[in-house]
């Protein structure tokens, strides 16, 4: 197993041919990690990495598409310095999105956060996650609303929706007159 113990920042740039990150490599002072212009860049981390990265604060990937067409769950669990999940805009690109699963994750403000580059005039007002049928938020202490800097979502094809615990969110779900899910909240801005 290959050791970096003082390695604090790792940047990774233009490697088209990259695939993942080196298995069995241990980064336990990476403070920070960029990935930039990795287009066949599969895994970022393997488990045995995962372990090892207690100090990571930063992670940033840069895509030159906001869109993962082809993912349909997303399961997030005691991730508790994470703010939100993904910018408000990279909602399009999750078309084929069935599960959103987030618990225990203590410092979570929104499921969808606003881009540090988006102004709230760019940002769609609606916005739509057009295959989601499980939507599950649970023990998310802090959460205040699904998302930053958009007004609703909606969820068309939506069946289970679970909130449990979230003491502090504001967004109201509700059925849309066609028997939509939708929410309904405030604009907010971080």
């Amino acid at each position: 197993m290959q050791r970096l113990t003082n390695l604090e920042t790792l940047f990774l740039e233009s490697l088209p041919h990259m695939r993942c990150l080196w298995k069995g490599l241990v980064l336990s002072k990476l403070i920070t990690l960029n990935v930039v212009k990795c287009k066949r860049l599969t895994h970022v981390f393997t488990c045995s990495m995962i372990v090892s990265l207690v100090q990571l604060k930063v992670l940033k990937i840069n895509l030159h598409s906001l869109c993962f067409p082809d993912l349909c769950e997303i399961e997030i669990r005691e991730c508790n310095k994470l703010e939100s999940l993904f910018p408000v805009a990279m909602a399009s690109g999750l078309p084929k999105l069935q599960t959103l699963r987030v618990s225990e994750s203590s410092q979570l403000l929104g499921v969808f956060g606003q881009d540090d580059r988006a102004s709230p005039v760019n940002v769609e007002k609606e916005m739509m996650l057009p295959n989601l049928i499980v939507l599950s938020l649970e023990q998310l202490s802090s959460i205040v609303c699904f998302s930053f800097g958009c007004c609703d979502f909606l969820f068309p094809c939506l069946e289970r929706l679970k909130v449990h615990q979230c003491p502090k969110l504001s967004t109201k779900f509700a059925t849309t007159p066609d028997g939509s899910m939708s929410t309904q909240s405030e604009v907010l801005l971080i």
